[in-house]
């Protein structure tokens, strides 16, 4: 409306700076505050709006106490200024009061932002019709109001949201426009204004996508590629996403599209241009350069060979960031310093439709060369289609190589052209009769058919092929520890465990926490904030991100759901993830295992690099990735999957619990507790600390919590008393009551226990079974509560004390009042340890007998228990092994397996069976497979307190076998040792390791002094074993007889006919042997 009863109405701008005119005259509209007002009311179009939002819209939360007052000034002020005749005591037409706000009566035609609105609208219904013209005009009306930013100048909360909002409608209107100039093929003038918005707004996908169709449909295709490529780029690097599927839709036509027809050529010909002036620029020699020793003695050899004439052909091929470039700088470092003539040049994706372009960058054949040879040949090869460029290329090259010797280097071969790979291979065999190195280097993506061939046909004509692998972990330590200045600590070793051998990779780790100031460095070590372990640093997981961009974006996406689904999974999983046929999803993964970024697991599955799975995981927003999981868990249900695949999405989603997960739950939850108890718990955790869980779900799923946590060794009191405070069945309030009575027991509250008896027997209902198992146990509480217990022993003790002598008075305590803090059975278990380490096998087999022969009740409890099962047959299996009974030994071990233990339990005795399995491995096949046995040690998630006793045997063993990698992950896993709160038993394992890595026969005997002062005489007698073969080794043969017999003296009191066995066997080659045979200790009971 233009009039409200006769009074006009003024013109409002709000596309701009805040003003208003009443025909030609301009409107005093006050203060910043009092033109906010206006704007307000003017945007709400004939809406009342009250005090309180104009309140809000002017300060926020934070209003002055003045602000009901200045409000009403505000609206008196703007009345005087729109209603200027108006008499004293009338109503504001312009203006009105309604209730408690006020309505500004101006029709849209008046307001700017409203017109802008309408005619955006209008636009829309035209384009829907077909009338393109129509609808640009429209739109061109609307672009025509705006003056500058909306809003301008006005502060408060209100302006800022709607000003965004309406720079926002701006923006989109402006590709419409575009899109629309674009469909009706009338797109002349559009670049320069497009141009200069995608500038302003890089990360805009719509403005781009924009500018590429304009670009491509100008002609200009590579720079409609290169903004593509940036935006890809600048995505991935803010947000780890890449552009939509139209974009990258559109991408793909333009990697296909041919705009211009080449130019008509005799068959067999080749069109070259020579379109820019080659500038080489040679790869950056990397500060810090770990490992390929073996590759850089192929090429040194190379080089060295130039001088004499001789040629020579190296391809080098890799995943990215494997080291291919970094080994192509060493090799031009090389060849500068010994008279080489080194030349290089990269291919690039955009370049392949100039044919030869990378060895005309790299030969420098151009018009304005200075060098007339090429200057010519560039000429010829510009100016006569019919002139076969390889004869041009290869007359050029036999030229240079008579002045000198000659090093061309070519990276990124993937991306070259099939002329170029056609001359690679006459170049190749030029190298048998010139001075010329030929050095290419590509990925294992793309493999197009050319490239495929040539290489086939280089491997068959003697080309050196370079296969690069991940570095060994001491190449990637030493790596970290140049970058950082000091080598790693544990928590940078982790981190740069996770590159997975790719030195790139492991740089980019590095440098992102220096970046951060994540690193410290202590004098020794570099040391990490241990927060870092916890998330991977946003610029790092961007960059991470990027290097994947050489695959399709198909692939992608298949890696973004691939990382959703764990450490393994199938193409099945896959296909249940995406919801698409596995067939669909071939392609993708094929891609994917070739590049080297997904390896093959058995019949699985897997990341190659977990960084890579992590960074991809974290890529996607944390709350998105509770709901996937969630979503995940029932589409695997639905597709049949197993319960431990559904259950490992639901864990990894806590927090969501509704219907389905509740009753998939409780039909489940059994299964899932059988395969993996130790997911299940934290899975039930999570689910019963919801409130929302259902009361009828309530009872059981936290009944199977206490079950499953009392059966892994805990005390679930707590879940426990839930249960019989709601419980009506009298079955499990029985259960639950014997729970709690044996907690009771087991810290010595025999009043607790017994009254949680007493109830359960006064119950009627309770079953049999029950009732028998209380009757026992109340009997066992009232006989031992009868007993004095003038001493309560700290049985924490048994577990820190290094010196085994200093433990046998508190073990003594202790099993006299196991009652006190133990179930009965288990203070045999850890006198059957103390034994065992102590070199008193007989006693140690005494301990045991007694748990596995014991009351009903002791191998009821122990023997079902998964820690004490496995330490039970550990122990037994370990000392059957080495007193050479291997049958003996396999029946302890055959006893584990009759059990079934789910693969996620690792609880305490776990160790002693590994350490079992490994000793008769090697005793039954030798050191290679029992070195296999004792792999799970070095795994990320083992616990430490469980293995350092154990590592240097592993380090033995791989050392025997060749396995540095291994033998050095285990002395990092030692960590630091020396520290005044490290024991004295983890210092003296560290150096008993450090001494077996680094070949220190005196670190080794500084721990043999340990052993033997703490009273541990097997690990004595082993360290002197591994002393003496180093000993031997550096010629100190005095030093390594003594060694070794005092070693055969400890095996032969031990009875461990095994060890004496294959310590003679490893110091047979030295020459030393035992002066006369040595008889073993007969066993107990032999």
């Amino acid at each position: 409306m233009s009039a409200a009863d006769g009074v006009t109405a003024p013109r409002i701008q709000l596309l701009g700076p805040v003003r208003a005119w009443r025909g030609d005259q301009p409107l005093d509209l006050g203060s910043a505050h009092r033109r906010t007002v206006f704007a307000v009311l003017a945007l709400a179009h004939g809406r009342s709006v009250s005090r309180e939002e104009l309140i809000d819209a002017v300060w926020g939360d934070a209003p002055p106490a003045s602000a009901q007052g200045s409000i009403y000034t505000y609206i008196s002020g703007l009345r005087r200024v729109l209603e200027p005749g108006r008499a004293k005591g009338t109503g504001s037409r312009l203006l009105a009061s309604v209730g408690s706000g006020y309505t500004l009566s101006i029709g849209s035609d008046n307001i700017d932002a409203l017109r802008f609105e309408v005619l955006r609208e209008q636009a829309q219904r035209l384009i829907a019709d077909g009338q393109s013209a129509a609808a640009r005009e429209r739109l061109d009306e609307a672009l025509g109001l705006w003056r500058g930013t909306p809003l301008e100048g006005l502060p408060g909360p209100y302006a800022t949201s709607h000003r965004a909002r309406l720079e926002e409608l701006r923006l989109t209107t402006v590709e419409r426009r575009a899109e629309v100039a674009l469909d009706s093929g009338n797109h002349g003038g559009l670049l320069p204004g497009l141009a200069e918005l995608a500038a302003e707004h890089p990360l805009r996908e719509p403005l781009q996508g924009v500018l590429i169709r304009a670009l491509h449909r100008a002609g200009l295709r590579d720079e409609a590629l290169g903004v593509y490529t940036r935006l890809r780029d600048r995505l991935i690097e803010a947000s780890g996403t890449e552009p939509g599927p139209a974009l990258r839709d559109h991408y793909e036509k333009l990697l296909a599209a041919r705009p211009f027809a080449a130019p008509a050529v005799p068959e067999g010909s080749t069109p070259v241009r020579v379109p820019r002036f080659p500038i080489p620029v040679l790869p950056a020699r990397p500060a810090t350069f770990a490992g390929r020793d073996g590759e850089m003695a192929v090429l040194h050899e190379a080089v060295a060979g130039l001088e004499s004439g001789l040629g020579r052909s190296v391809w080098i091929e890799g995943e990215p960031g494997i080291g291919k470039t970094a080994l192509l700088a060493e090799v031009i470092e090389v060849a500068q310093h010994e008279g080489g003539k080194p030349l290089f040049a990269a291919a690039d994706s955009l370049d392949q439709r100039f044919a030869l372009r990378p060895l005309l960058d790299a030969l420098g054949v151009h018009p304005r060369a200075s060098d007339l040879r090429r200057a010519e040949l560039a000429v010829a090869l510009a100016d006569d289609p019919a002139l076969d460029p390889a004869d041009g290329l290869l007359g050029l090259v036999r030229e240079l190589c008579a002045d000198e010797p000659l090093v061309l280097v070519v990276d990124d071969l993937q991306w070259a052209d099939e002329h170029t790979l056609r001359v690679w291979r006459h170049l190749s065999r030029e190298t048998r009769r010139l001075p010329l190195l030929l050095v290419g280097a590509c990925r294992p993506l793309p493999r197009p058919p050319a490239l495929e061939t040539l290489r086939a046909e280089l491997a068959a004509d003697g080309t050196a092929l370079l296969a690069l692998g991940p570095l060994p972990d001491p190449a990637i330590a030493q790596l970290a520890g140049d970058l950082a200045g000091a080598p790693p600590g544990t928590i940078l070793s982790v981190l740069v465990s996770h590159a997975a051998g790719n030195p790139r990779y492991a740089k980019e780790v590095v440098e992102t926490l220096l970046s951060n100031e994540m690193i410290l460095l202590d004098g020794a070590q570099a040391i990490v904030d241990g927060t870092a372990c916890r998330t991977i640093p946003s610029p790092l997981g961007s960059k991470i991100t990027l290097y994947l961009s050489f695959l399709g974006s198909g692939t992608r996406d298949v890696l973004r759901w691939a990382a959703l689904l764990g450490k393994e999974f199938s193409l099945a999983d896959i296909a249940i993830a995406t919801e698409r046929a596995a067939t669909s999803l071939v392609g993708a993964v094929e891609e994917a295992l070739a590049s080297g970024v997904l390896v093959e697991s058995g019949d699985l599955l897997a990341f190659r690099h977990p960084l890579l799975r992590r960074v991809l995981y974290e890529k996607t927003p944390a709350a998105m990735r509770v709901a996937l999981h969630r979503q995940l868990a029932e589409s695997f249900d639905g597709a049949g999957a197993s319960t431990q695949r559904v259950a490992e999405q639901l864990a990894a989603a806590p927090g969501l619990v509704d219907s389905w997960v509740t009753g998939w739950l409780l039909q489940h939850i059994g299964a899932v507790a059988a395969q993996a108890p130790r997911m299940a718990v934290d899975l039930l955790k999570s689910v019963v600390a919801q409130t929302t869980l259902p009361a009828e779900a309530r009872e059981p799923l936290t009944a199977t919590l206490a079950r499953l946590l009392f059966w892994l060794g805990r005390e679930p009191e707590a879940e426990a008393r839930s249960v019989v405070a709601r419980t009506t069945d009298s079955r499990q309030a029985a259960e639950m009551r014997w729970i709690l009575a044996y907690i009771y027991y087991r810290r010595g509250e025999f009043a607790e226990a017994a009254e949680e008896v007493r109830r359960t027997l006064a119950d009627p209902r309770v079953p049999e079974m029950w009732r028998g198992r209380h009757e026992t146990l109340r009997a066992t509480i009232e006989r031992l509560a009868t007993q004095e217990s003038a001493i309560e022993p700290d049985l924490s003790e048994l577990g820190v004390l290094d010196g085994l002598d200093d433990a046998a008075e508190p073990l003594s305590t202790a099993r006299r009042l196991a009652a006190v803090r133990a179930v009965p059975g288990e203070m045999h278990l850890a006198g059957a340890v103390h034994y065992y380490w102590r070199g008193r096998w007989p006693e140690a087999l005494t301990e045991l007998d007694t748990v596995i022969r014991g009351g009903a009740e002791t191998a009821s409890y122990v023997l079902r228990s998964p820690g004490s099962a496995l330490l039970v047959h550990g122990v037994g299996a370990l000392i059957a092994s080495h007193r050479d009974e291997p049958g003996r030994a396999h029946e302890h071990l055959d006893a584990v397996a009759r059990q079934s233990w789910p693969r996620d339990l690792e609880p305490n005795g776990g160790d002693y069976l590994l350490a079992a399995r490994a000793q008769l491995a090697e005793l039954e096949d030798g050191p290679e497979r029992a070195l296999t046995e004792l792999l799970p040690l070095l795994e990320q998630n083992y616990p430490p307190s469980a293995r350092q006793q154990w590592l240097p045997d592993l380090a033995r063993l791989a050392m025997q076998t060749g396995d540095q990698q291994r033998a050095f992950q285990a002395l990092r896993l030692m960590g630091d040792a020396g520290g005044f709160d490290t024991p004295p038993a983890h210092v003296a394992a560290a150096a008993h390791c450090r001494g077996i890595v680094t070949a220190d026969p005196d670190a080794i005997l500084g721990a043999a002094a340990h052993y033997e002062s703490a009273g541990r005489v097997l690990k004595h007698a082993r360290a002197n074993e591994d002393a003496a073969i180093l000993l031997a080794e550096y010629q100190r043969i005095d030093e390594a007889r003594s060694a070794f017999f005092t070693a055969l003296t400890s095996y032969t009191s031990l009875g461990a006919a095994w060890d004496v066995r294959r310590a003679e066997t490893r110091m047979r080659p030295y020459g030393i042997r035992r002066a006369n045979p040595v008889r073993h200790r007969a066993a107990a009971g032999e």
